[in-house]
């Protein structure tokens, strides 16, 4: 099986692809890995081996001058850990040992995150943001879903409605580096831990 993943098409984390059978374009994110199938009249096929169009088949026009989307080689990174403090309103990742941060985060205080722990699923599909978000971080519009259901999502902005919300938006650009390769398995780039108070969290 030949590995290819997809690359940063329109620089904000995604390439829009045809599925077999939909004439409607559909944006596949950063790094999502597929099996190359061929390429033939000037479109590359590929199938679809993670993440939420798991299973699908499609192909994507290629570039100007021959080149292709769709890169040679497999760049998953081992699993990602977050954790988010509820109380102090911050956020951390592991990254080669260490944790880096932190960075302020926060969700809704009548509708909070609950304590636990979660997966974080490769993003879905790109959600729409306030042009002076993409301003401080071009992939804004990159939101990881926290579990596998409902609407609660790991992203950038300064409103939570039950989300973990990243308020320090330009930080969003390292974090979203950190977790776009990242995976746990076919659906999870990792897990995100939510803590109540600081000294909930483990050092």
């Amino acid at each position: 099986m030949s590995i290819r993943h997809v690359s940063n098409a329109d620089n904000e984390g995604w390439l829009l692809v045809k599925f077999s059978g939909n004439s409607h374009p559909e944006a596949l994110p950063q790094y999502l890995r597929v099996e190359y199938i061929k390429t033939e009249g000037g479109r590359d096929y590929f199938k679809v081996i993670e993440g939420v169009h798991v299973g699908k088949e499609g192909s994507v026009k290629q570039q100007e001058g021959g080149g292709s989307y769709l890169i040679e080689g497999d760049p998953k990174q081992p699993a990602a850990k977050v954790h988010f403090v509820i109380g102090s309103k911050k956020l951390w990742y592991q990254n080669d040992g260490g944790w880096i941060g932190p960075i302020d985060t926060m969700t809704d205080p009548d509708n909070k995150v609950p304590v636990g722990t979660y997966n974080i699923e490769i993003p879905d599909a790109p959600h729409k943001v306030p042009d002076e978000y993409k301003d401080k971080s071009r992939f804004a519009g990159t939101w990881f879903r926290i579990g596998h259901t409902g609407d609660r999502y790991l992203h950038p902005g300064s409103v939570s409605a039950g989300c973990a919300t990243v308020t320090d938006i330009p930080k969003w650009t390292d974090l979203y580096n950190y977790l776009i390769n990242r995976r746990k398995d076919d659906k999870s780039v990792g897990e995100i831990y939510v803590f109540a108070t600081d000294s909930d969290r483990p050092q």
